[in-house]
């Protein structure tokens, strides 16, 4: 699997925290993509996904 790369912090994050369906206490709450990538790698979707 491909490792986490770190990014430049996501211009949408305020947008995204309010959609957001996560109840799990992340650090990557409300950045999606970084919070994709995580699930994808523990083979795995998101709340918004499943």
């Amino acid at each position: 699997m491909a490792e986490i790369k770190e990014r430049e912090e996501c211009p949408n994050i305020e947008v995204n925290d309010i959609d957001c369906n996560c109840e799990a206490d992340c650090e990557r709450h409300g950045v999606c993509c970084a919070c994709i990538e995580a699930h994808r790698q523990l083979g795995n979707l998101p709340a918004c996904l499943a």
